[in-house]
């Protein structure tokens, strides 16, 4: 295994997440996430619930949200205030990431698989909620129940169907002219070709922005960001990502939009280095990030 990948494997097995977070900082992190979402909406009783045992939600992130990426995680929780769900994070328990699918290690796998499902036991939770990671829904909705040699006795889903359901309910309201610049879709290999998890995105999208064109091919035909297989944790491979990536430019080119969404982290930070490599000049963020900023939200009473 190369060191890179097996670096990330035994920080995740051993610090409890692939960043190797402590509960406090994670906890901290959460606070003054929490400060801000309610300066937002502009309401004091709004939350980023921790260890709230019975919620019917257990969302969990990707750790290089907390580390770089805390819009994304402030974007949830707005759209779960609007939607006034009930769910929760876990205090110890939260990282969707599992990197032993690239390494191989299925011993390593069923250790951070299980800690999501110790995670529901514990707090007494109806659904996990898998964050915008292509490689963790992979690894968590479908690889999951053959490392832990036992089916979930509890649905798993990703927070695009739950985004998607609420948008179909009614229960939040969203204003495309909100997003009005011309916005396109990465469609991640593991989420999508391997996870199928291919409208729910689309659906989204359509009722946030003003203007959705899609990249040619798509949905399971599209193209690679080429920072798949764990190669994001592997210096060695940087220059063959950017190589690579030349093909998921040319195509994002050719759309003509100003904003990528994509909904995964790994696929975020290759991205982020093909727009600055070859001066895309485009934004990139995830699908939720751009539902809640097309958020209309009701003054609670």
């Amino acid at each position: 295994v190369p060191p890179g990948l097996q670096s990330t494997v035994d920080t995740a097995v051993q610090k409890g997440n692939n960043m190797g977070i402590s509960k406090e900082d994670w906890l901290d992190t959460l606070e003054w996430l929490e400060e801000e979402l309610r300066k937002e909406v502009d309401d004091p009783r709004a939350r980023l619930p921790v260890d709230r045992k019975g919620a019917k939600l257990l969302y969990t992130i990707n750790p290089r949200e907390a580390m770089f990426f805390p819009l994304s995680i402030s974007a949830v929780g707005k759209i779960f205030y609007a939607a006034q769900t009930e769910w929760t994070f876990s205090s110890e328990n939260f990282d969707v990431t599992n990197y032993g699918l690239y390494s191989g290690d299925d011993e390593a796998s069923r250790i951070m698989s299980g800690r999501l499902v110790k995670a529901m036991q514990e707090l007494g939770c109806q659904e996990l909620i898998l964050a915008e990671c292509g490689h963790g829904f992979n690894s968590n909705r479908w690889e999951a129940p053959e490392w832990l040699s036992r089916k979930y006795g509890f649905p798993v889903k990703s927070i695009l169907q739950i985004i998607a359901l609420y948008i179909q309910e009614g229960r939040i309201t969203l204003d495309p002219k909100k997003n009005n610049k011309l916005v396109t879709l990465h469609d991640p290999c593991n989420l999508v070709r391997f996870g199928g998890i291919v409208e729910e995105q689309r659906y989204i999208l359509r009722h946030a922005v003003e203007h959705f064109v899609e990249m040619y091919p798509n949905r399971e035909k599209n193209y690679c960001c080429g920072g798949g297989g764990g190669q994001l944790a592997m210096t060695q491979f940087s220059q063959r990502r950017i190589e690579a990536g030349n093909v998921k430019a040319d195509q994002i080119k050719k759309t003509g939009a100003k904003v990528v969404a994509t909904p995964c982290h790994n696929c975020i930070d290759q991205l982020m280095e093909l727009n600055k490599h070859y001066k895309l000049g485009i934004e990139i963020k995830t699908v939720a990030e751009i539902a809640a900023d097309a958020l209309v939200l009701d003054k609670k009473g």
